[in-house]
């Protein structure tokens, strides 16, 4: 789930696949900005095929928040 959600943040921040961790934020991708994060929440969405609620958007912060995120939508769906 990891590289699916890295390859999602490399395509909307347009950076390559492999400048994408774990640890990538806003902090330390600069085309990360507001716009952007609206553009990943559509993109994990649709890559997902789940709906995000207010608070969940909130807290993706990085790629390991939003991982964890996932996991624990894809617990409570089994």
């Amino acid at each position: 789930m990891t590289d699916k959600v890295c390859r999602v943040v490399a395509t909307i921040m347009g950076v390559p696949a492999g400048g994408v961790n774990e640890d990538s934020s806003p902090a330390s991708l600069p085309a990360w900005d507001s716009l952007r994060h609206m553009k990943l929440i559509l993109a994990i969405e649709e890559a997902f095929g789940l709906q995000l609620a207010d608070d969940e958007i909130v807290s993706m912060t990085n790629v390991r928040s939003i991982v964890a995120l996932l996991e624990r939508k894809r617990e409570v769906r089994a």
